[in-house]
């Protein structure tokens, strides 16, 4: 499978690329700095930016599927970014001809809210909310795009193993998540991946968190 990464120098795109190429995947990593990029084996990567449609359409071609992985950073924590990028993402893929696409999100944002619990919850509407509100636009514009969407909504990520069981449910089903949701994002990594080609999960919020409930 060859499968486009949009934002693979951050800290849970690393993780995705080094996931799918151990798994035998070929890798695009559309990224702004690519010098950032080690060399690897099974690894293309292109250099852009969020709002070059042209470059990451250029970029998907050939590829399956495409895994977003955006984060700012926590200094810039409320900047516009989803509603900047997914404009671009939903276009490249139509004119690349990639339907699947995967996005990372976070538990809290829009309906999921009602998900969490105090006290995760009172950050989701205090100094998280800018963050989750751009969240929100960015995905609210792929929901209706007519790709086969899907995102991905850990609690606050941590680095470390992969856990052997996470916890992984559709937010439709209404269940709330721990009151702290801490998530591995390796867990997120092997989610993402595993529901790039799982149609179940295509339309859907899905939840997701290392610790069991």
């Amino acid at each position: 499978m060859r499968i486009a990464v949009v934002g693979a120098t951050g800290r849970t795109g690393k993780e995705l690329v080094s996931q799918a190429l151990a798994d035998g995947h070929e890798v695009v990593a559309y990224v702004r700095r690519p010098e950032a990029v080690a060399p690897t084996p099974g690894l293309t990567v292109v250099g852009g930016q969020l709002d070059d449609e042209a470059t990451l359409t250029d970029a998907l071609g050939g590829c399956d599927a495409v895994a977003v992985a955006l984060g700012n950073p926590v200094t810039k924590a409320s900047a516009p970014l989803m509603q900047i990028a997914m404009p671009t993402v939903i276009a490249a893929a139509k004119g690349a001809g990639v339907r699947r696409v995967v996005v990372l999100s976070a538990l809290g944002v829009g309906a999921t809210l009602a998900n969490a619990r105090y006290p995760y919850r009172f950050g989701c509407r205090t100094f998280l909310a800018g963050n989750f509100r751009d969240h929100h636009a960015g995905e609210s514009l792929l929901e209706s795009s007519g790709l086969d969407w899907t995102t991905i909504h850990p609690g606050p990520l941590f680095d470390g193993a992969r856990t052997p069981h996470p916890t992984i449910i559709d937010a439709a089903l209404g269940r709330q998540m721990p009151r702290a949701p801490r998530t591995m994002r390796a867990d997120v990594a092997a989610a993402m991946l595993g529901m790039l080609t799982d149609p179940t999960t295509v339309g859907k919020q899905m939840l997701i968190t290392s610790v069991q409930r």
